[in-house]
């Protein structure tokens, strides 16, 4: 390698003569020019240019034709560079840093390091030291038993921190999908399924858990025909004694009324949400009094004090913002209200909901006295 002399361009730049010469033959050559130069924070960093050099009679020239910068997409697909190509090239990075470090200039910070800036955190060198020892010697296990025993409110913390992390990025997901309106019944159950914290907060304000999906209810004869299906079949959550919840799970984009009123300041109730209350309601009879007390199902429940006694049911479906008009916002809070079961929840109702347990509260104090 040929000794680099260094030339200042301009306060925060610097060249390096002769080029790096990556390839050459007796007509042609590449290089690399590099540079040191420096941002607005005064920030040092190594860059340079790859160019194509031709043989002229006076010495050496740039090869006619654009640059990479003023190429099309397509236009050129690959720069190859041979081992002996690279082995030049980070020769000349090399001698490059070191006549920085002879400037004065630290090039240590220039680390080059590809993520999220959320996902990256500084924790300088003994630390970093510390945690890829825990990793390659596969501590993990005795490193949480140790935090946990020095630090239980640490540990405590972070878990917390990760659980709320995931939940966030459902309620965004749930917003996304609310908007979009693309997921089909199954869909909503699938993800429903795998965030059921969502309906950890109980209509009554009692906390539930998913005892079974697309849950058999009954219904089914000598012939197995006639079965009844739902989608969650809930549980309440106590210290002794527990009951079951049933949930039904329709789209967002369900109506409640029809294009025409039934009659003049009374809204007329669509076929298909009627028909859902109809669901929920014959769901609910036919588990009570037959599908928990089958034999299997019933010693289940009781080995976990889970009872079945005129069961709650709740029917999840529709938009509020149907409710575009008084007479509409009236009878359906009418209905709803004056319905013993099941109750009836919008999709943005339950979005209300799983963004209420998500939020940061404003003072650690706040709380429900």
């Amino acid at each position: 390698m040929k000794t680099l002399s260094l030339q200042r361009i301009a306060r925060n730049l610097m060249k390096f003569t002769p080029p790096i010469i990556l390839e050459e033959t007796q007509t042609t050559r590449r290089c690399f020019y590099g540079e040191l130069a420096s941002d607005d924070d005064g920030e040092w960093d190594v860059r340079g240019t790859i160019v194509v050099e031709r043989k002229g009679k006076d010495g050496w020239h740039q090869q006619d034709g654009a640059s990479l910068q003023k190429l099309k997409g397509g236009e050129i697909a690959k720069l190859p560079l041979r081992r002996e190509h690279l082995k030049h090239f980070i020769t000349g990075l090399q001698v490059l840093a070191d006549a920085a470090k002879l400037e004065g200039i630290d090039l240590r910070g220039a680390n080059l390091v590809v993520g999220k800036r959320e996902d990256v955190v500084n924790v300088g060198r003994e630390r970093k030291a510390l945690i890829e020892d825990l990793i390659s010697s596969n501590h993990g296990n005795e490193f949480w038993d140790s935090l946990s025993s020095l630090r239980p409110d640490l540990a405590s913390q972070l878990a917390e921190a990760e659980l709320l992390k995931q939940r966030k990025l459902a309620v965004a997901k749930f917003e996304r999908e609310l908007t979009a309106q693309r997921w089909t019944e199954p869909s909503w159950e699938k993800f429903f399924m795998a965030n059921e914290w969502i309906f950890g907060l109980g209509l009554r304000f009692q906390f539930l858990s998913v005892l079974q999906n697309q849950a058999n209810y009954g219904g089914k004869g000598f012939a197995r025909k006639g079965e009844q299906k739902g989608e969650f079949l809930m549980h309440t959550e106590a210290e002794d004694e527990r009951f079951t919840v049933l949930v039904e799970i329709k789209r967002p984009d369900t109506q409640f009324f029809g294009e025409r009123p039934y009659r003049s300041g009374v809204p007329g109730f669509t076929p298909e949400f009627m028909n859902a209350i109809s669901q929920v309601q014959v769901n609910s009879h036919t588990w009570e009094f037959e599908g928990s007390k089958r034999q299997q199902d019933s010693e289940r429940l009781a080995q976990d004090r889970i009872r079945t006694i005129s069961p709650r049911s709740i029917l999840v479906c529709g938009h509020t913002r149907e409710l575009n008009n008084l007479d509409k916002r009236k009878a359906f809070e009418l209905m709803r209200c004056n319905l013993r079961a099941p109750e009836i929840l919008t999709f943005d109702e339950l979005f209300a909901r799983a963004k209420f347990i998500v939020r940061k509260p404003e003072r650690p104090e706040q709380g429900i006295e």
